[in-house]
């Protein structure tokens, strides 16, 4: 509410138009929920990581064992291309305001994609403790839920990416049909 000491940072957020169109002000909250939901993986590969160099099984560390360096390794490229593809929707987002419906709703579903494989391959990591609230993987996971599915899940995300690359095209962060061999 306005009359609160958080006033100045509330506003309303108009979610759908009339005709049906996902507004500039969803664009602008998804944009920021992509980047939330980046912040979130960032930390649980870094717990990850941790608890695989400390915990010993076997008389050595999980991060010896090659299965282990391999789901690290996974999860460490699905934050990259989230964060490569987060910084390029900011961009979009700064330079073409409501053009860059597409680019963040892409942001969005590839967030969604990178969410579900990340964190079930950190808990797993983490073992029976990666579901335990004492750790913070844990708590990182149950924090992303509702970003992962509001105000709309996979599905949706990608019926409304669709509407957008048909309505206002879709710019990329590579462009369609080059020719990516060396010249």
């Amino acid at each position: 509410p306005l009359g609160s000491r958080l006033g100045p940072f509330v506003g309303d957020l108009q979610i759908v138009a009339a005709d049906g169109v996902v507004t500039a002000d969803l664009v602008r909250q998804q944009l920021l929920v992509g980047w939330t939901v980046l912040g979130g993986l960032d930390r649980a590969v870094a717990l990850a990581t941790e608890h695989v160099n400390t915990r010993i099984q076997f008389g050595k560390p999980l991060a010896a064992f090659q299965a282990v360096q391999f789901q690290l390794a996974d999860a460490a490229v699905a934050v990259a291309g989230l964060r490569e593809l987060a910084g390029f929707a900011l961009w979009r987002v700064a330079n073409d305001g409501d053009g860059a419906r597409g680019d963040v709703l892409a942001l969005r579903l590839h967030a969604i994609d990178a969410a579900r494989a990340v964190l079930r391959t950190c808990q797993q990591l983490h073992g029976a403790a990666g579901v335990c609230d004492e750790y913070d993987v844990s708590v990182i996971t149950r924090m992303v839920q509702p970003a992962l599915r509001l105000p709309m899940g996979a599905e949706r995300t990608a019926t409304e990416l669709a509407r957008a690359i048909a309505s206002d095209g879709f710019a990329g962060l590579f462009p369609h049909g080059a020719d990516l061999r060396a010249t």
